[in-house]
């Protein structure tokens, strides 16, 4: 698609919310923009009503709205949304939330191809030292073994591919959080991507990959409940990019794992205060047999890995049409941030 259609397109959606998309809201939600102009504004031109929801798609992406659910897919990857589209539990998929049309949507839909960006990527291999996160039973796998040793790969390929990485640890020691933010700010990092394996004590069953970035001010993470602290984070300065380069990663690592968690929200700790866009990976739960097994294999945490630079590579040649409209976000429209 050229950039002068997306301009249009994203133009067409404000029109949209000026002509009369619905300005009701609930305790956490904004504007509504109708499902008739967010189709229209994302260029989706085939729409089909299933038992479960909306699909909407064109010949380059296909949308899936579930009825009374958040998680929607994107071309086939489960993908968080802040709020459910509303009157779902009757399968009147009406409007879907703003937040969630500018802050998810339009980045993922509407990017279009750019000449490769060369950026400073800070990669944050999580735990280490004393902290050794999560373990899988016998034979024991570590999280801090596992995080630093595939971003240790990650970095390897981006360099190959002419991007400058840096790590925040490169051995087994523990460097607390504030530190890693501070590193990242000091090596003038243009991406952040923070590397973890997961745990579930209580249920063995869970199993597979989820990544993480910010949820929008004023809103909950994906698995918080309502009254979660919701303030603006600094790092919300770059709540599309957020979701540009969290989807893009995602979408490479998900088909790797057992089962796709999906893109979700979250306040961690490095997402709030990241000084650039940032990601957080979780690469599997090593408290699932299955899991465990495949994070204890090298081969895998080298494809893994691939993955993991791939989708960066791919964020590096995206871009978006100019304008982005998003609440509070300050950030370039061009990867280079």
């Amino acid at each position: 698609m050229s950039c002068a259609r997306n301009l249009l397109l994203f133009l067409a959606i404000g029109l949209a919310c000026a002509r009369g998309a619905e300005p009701a809201t609930n305790t956490e939600a904004g504007a509504w923009i109708p499902i008739a102009h967010v189709q229209a504004a994302l260029g989706l031109t085939s729409s089909e009503r299933l038992a479960d929801g909306l699909v909407l798609s064109n010949a380059f992406h296909v949308l899936h709205l579930f009825s009374g659910r958040r998680s929607a897919t994107i071309d086939g990857v489960c993908a968080w949304l802040h709020l459910p589209p509303r009157d779902a539990a009757t399968n009147d998929l009406r409007d879907v939330a703003r937040v969630d049309v500018d802050n998810l949507l339009q980045p993922v839909l509407l990017a279009i191809a750019a000449p490769p960006a060369q950026l400073r990527i800070v990669l944050d291999a999580g735990h280490g030292g004393d902290d050794t996160g999560a373990r899988s039973a016998a034979p024991e796998v570590r999280e801090k073994d596992v995080s630093l040793e595939i971003a240790r790969h990650v970095a390897s390929r981006l360099t190959a591919a002419g991007q400058q990485a840096f790590l925040t640890r490169t051995h087994d020691v523990y460097e607390p959080l504030g530190e890693r933010t501070r590193f990242a700010a000091a090596h003038h990092a243009q991406l952040f991507v923070s590397i973890h394996a997961n745990s579930a004590p209580s249920n063995h069953l869970a199993m597979g990959a989820e990544t993480y970035i910010l949820p929008a001010p004023g809103f909950p993470g994906t698995g918080e409940f309502a009254h979660a602290p919701t303030n603006a984070c600094p790092g919300n300065r770059f709540d599309v990019h957020n979701a540009l380069l969290g989807f893009a990663i995602h979408r490479r690592c998900a088909p790797l794992t057992g089962m796709d968690r999906g893109l979700k929200r979250a306040r961690f700790f490095v997402l709030k205060e990241s000084p650039c866009p940032a990601v957080l990976f979780e690469c599997g739960f090593l408290t699932n047999t299955n899991d465990a097994a495949l994070l204890g294999n090298a081969a895998y945490r080298r494809k893994l890995a691939d993955a993991i630079a791939a989708g960066i590579l791919d964020y590096t040649c995206l871009a978006l049409p100019h304008p982005v409209p998003t609440s509070g976000n300050t950030a370039s429209n061009r990867v280079e941030q």
